[in-house]
């Protein structure tokens, strides 16, 4: 493992939220709200839940004003209303438990992120689409001092975030009193513990779509897992491209064809397609998980958006829920199959990072992290 990811420890006491004293005090909160949106409706509601806490302690630490920002999707340019944050607002006041929705108000910054925002609170307001603004994902100081006017301190939130050099994480940190959100706190800290304390056998289990990004999690975790089980697209590709199994990794041996027939796992069934992990890989993967003691999950086992090929990553979530271990689970697709299974709470963590969990556990730097840490 590389060891930027050594050197992480724990958010130091001087950047704890419980720590801060926001008496009378304007609190810029940097969250990340990019959710799926479709149709109009949320379909994800999970970094939005996960952040309400932090918002809520700063009220209780005597906040004044809390102002959120976040981005969201990709806008070419401000015009583009459908990445506006109105709907993450009237979802924010939800949780927050506001009876009236929220209101539209405007501010004298000279910037199409930063003048307008919806009241969702009597203290609480959510600011529009940072990348409204061309100066956020350049980091640009211009842009951050214009962020810095909402805030007498900042509160970074946005673990999913932390490896991005933009203005709302870098910096901005430069400019006011920066402290970890509980939400970055929780991540950084349970991480941390994943990689530095596991209990043994420490099993990993790796899925997902596409090989090229799962092969720095496996690297990075060779040395400290026992095993490491892989299922779904990158399987199929680890064997297609001539990766086999070895002694700590193990690879399906069945697995469900487009038509919903089991099928050994060679060269010939996978080009012809493979789309689920079949019952004896399942019995395997239950096997070797049986005696772990800490668990890592990133990704699929199947291409489970299809309901068709979605039982081996069910068995394997509800076999894994079961057991007596530490069990950390990574990658929104695998986080939502756990929350339609109603088996969350059997976890010991679901991160909310998705790319920036994988480049944590890859030991790759994380600029704005660091930063938060000096």
């Amino acid at each position: 493992m590389a060891e930027s990811s050594r050197r992480i420890v724990r958010i130091p006491s001087h950047r704890q939220l419980s720590r801060a004293d926001f008496r009378n005090k304007r609190v810029l909160v940097r969250v990340d709200f990019n959710v799926p949106i479709e149709n109009g409706e949320i379909e994800d509601v999970e970094r939005i839940t996960a952040a309400m806490p932090t918002v809520k302690k700063c009220l209780e630490r005597g906040a004044a004003e809390v102002n959120i920002v976040t981005h969201l999707g990709r806008p070419k340019s401000a015009n583009d209303k459908e990445f506006s944050t109105a709907i993450l607002a009237k979802k924010v006041g939800e949780l927050l438990r506001e009876k009236n929705p929220p209101k539209a108000g405007k501010t004298d910054i000279d910037s199409l992120a930063l003048n307008s925002f919806y009241q969702v609170g009597p203290k609480v307001r959510l600011f529009e689409n940072l990348r409204y603004d061309s100066g956020e994902e350049k980091n640009s100081v211009t842009f951050a001092k214009k962020l810095a006017l909402l805030g007498d301190v900042c509160v970074i939130d946005a673990f999913a975030n932390l490896h991005r050099e933009h203005a709302s994480m870098m910096a901005v940190q430069s400019l006011l009193p920066t402290f970890a959100g509980l939400l970055v706190e929780k991540e950084v800290n349970s991480l941390f513990s994943l990689l530095n304390n596991p209990d043994h056998p420490f099993i990993c289990v790796i899925g997902g779509a596409k090989v090229e990004d799962k092969m720095p999690i496996m690297e990075a975790l060779s040395d400290l897992a026992d095993t490491i089980i892989i299922g779904g697209m990158t399987a199929n590709e680890y064997i297609l491209k001539g990766h086999v199994k070895g002694e700590k990794i193990f690879l399906p041996m069945d697995g469900i064809n487009k038509v919903g027939a089991i099928v050994p796992i060679n060269e010939q069934t996978l080009k012809a397609g493979v789309f689920d992990i079949g019952p004896q890989t399942i019995m395997l993967y239950k096997s070797i998980l049986s005696s772990a003691k800490t668990i890592f999950w990133n990704g699929n086992l199947g291409m489970s958006e299809n309901k068709r090929y979605v039982h081996g990553t069910y068995e394997i979530a509800r076999f894994i829920a079961k057991l007596k271990a530490q069990k950390v689970v990574s990658g929104g697709n695998t986080a939502q199959v756990i929350d339609e299974l109603k088996i969350a709470d059997r976890f010991s963590f679901i991160s909310t990072g998705g790319g920036a969990t994988s480049t944590f556990i890859s030991g790759e730097k994380m600029p704005a992290l660091e930063m938060l840490l000096k």
